[in-house]
């Protein structure tokens, strides 16, 4: 990443500019090495063609979007799995204290929203199209949409049709207490 940053800053594309500008206007070239030359120079002076270091800007590890829209930033869902992993441990006990429809529905997304992305990178990391072929990881991505999608819409049925969310396991625990006795 280091290495890439640094082919990207200026000072060292003008720099590499040069050395190619050099190569290319040696006298002493043979015929083979002259057109090698002529095709570095316009690699290396002509704007309308892709650079040299593009092949760097664009070497990545995971899988790249073939669109012209600007690259994702991969830390700020990072930022954002963690702050809502924070967030739950207050809201459970919250919502097991104070039970409403509100804080409900804030812990279902929330924890549909950390269970999705806890099974989607299982699914990336362990399903991968290498190894298992391209249909069969497309396949579990779908799964994992489909489940996410089913647990959310279950547990708003759950908030606004039944008891809702925390008296439901409020419930749960009242019927364990009650066989053991």
């Amino acid at each position: 990443m280091a290495f890439s940053m640094f082919l990207r800053n200026p000072a060292c594309t003008n720099l590499l500019r040069q050395q190619l500008a050099q190569i290319a206007s040696q006298p002493t070239l043979t015929h083979r090495s002259v057109t090698s030359a002529v095709a570095i120079r316009s690699l290396a002076f002509n704007d309308t063609k892709t650079p040299i270091l593009n092949s760097v800007r664009s070497f990545r590890t995971t899988r790249v979007r073939l669109s012209d829209e600007k690259p994702h930033d991969h830390s700020k869902l990072w930022v954002i799995e963690r702050a809502t992993s924070a967030a739950l441990v207050p809201l459970i006990p919250l919502g097991l204290l104070m039970p409403n429809k509100i804080i409900d529905a804030v812990l279902a997304i929330l924890i549909t929203a950390h269970s999705f992305w806890g099974l989607e990178a299982i699914a990336v990391d362990y399903v991968r199209a290498a190894i298992l072929g391209p249909v069969i990881p497309k396949i579990a991505i779908g799964l994992v949409y489909l489940l996410s999608i089913a647990t959310l819409g279950g547990l708003f049925y759950l908030i606004s049709h039944d008891v809702g969310l925390a008296n439901s396991v409020r419930q749960l625990w009242a019927i364990k207490s009650e066989q053991k006795a």
